[in-house]
């Protein structure tokens, strides 16, 4: 096949949104960017992939560089593959999400990159189009929102049902009636009580749950 011209500087990259549940309420991780374009702005986790390794292996290496991790396992999210949505040359990105507990990086990221956990309504100017990338992803996240299997290793281990309903809201980004709410958990068949009760509370004390 004969070298075109119109394949000529092409990228293939890939973009990570990763999540986490801290204080009741969904963020997102963030790392500030070292070189242009959009040199120290935000963004998501990732990079090129290389000639010789796939999507996923990309997603890998980029977590033990950036990251120091290699606990975490990314979904596939979407491709975004506007011809200028990179100021340099094409570049197509491969994006993924996934959800981790916040210690998990607390304790491994020993890279020297600046990360930062942001509340998904605090977002600062992403670069690129990270934003639209992110907005993907937690489109995806919330589809997955009542698969407790996948979520409830990223949830606290205790709760009220007050407290789990406010992590929802920050997830699903909508206020949710409690009637209707604490409805769907009980259709779940998902929680048991620990047999304890909330002393922070300063009227009624809050019966504190478990999953299952």
């Amino acid at each position: 096949m004969e070298f075109n011209d119109k394949y000529e500087k092409q990228m293939i990259s890939i973009d990570i949104s990763i999540f986490s549940v801290i204080d009741n309420k969904l963020k997102v991780l963030l790392i500030k960017r070292t070189n242009e374009p959009y040199l120290n702005m935000w963004g998501l986790i990732g990079g090129g992939v290389y000639n010789f390794e796939s999507c996923e292996d990309a997603v890998q290496r980029e977590l033990q560089e950036k990251l120091g991790i290699n606990q975490i396992s990314p979904i596939l999210s979407g491709v975004f593959s506007e011809p200028n949505r990179d100021v340099r040359f094409r570049n197509i990105s491969i994006s993924y999400y996934c959800m981790t507990n916040a210690d998990l990086l607390k304790n491994h990221n020993e890279t020297g990159r600046e990360t930062e956990w942001f509340e998904i309504n605090e977002l600062p100017n992403l670069a690129f189009d990270h934003k639209d990338i992110l907005l993907k992803a937690l489109q995806n996240l919330k589809e997955k929102a009542f698969d407790i299997n996948f979520m409830k290793e990223y949830l606290p281990k205790q709760f009220t049902l007050g407290s789990l309903q406010a992590i929802y809201e920050s997830i699903l980004q909508v206020s949710l009636d409690k009637r209707n709410f604490r409805r769907k958990m009980n259709s779940l068949k998902c929680l048991e009580s620990t047999g304890l009760k909330n002393e922070l509370d300063t009227h009624k004390k809050s019966e504190i749950y478990k999953f299952k």
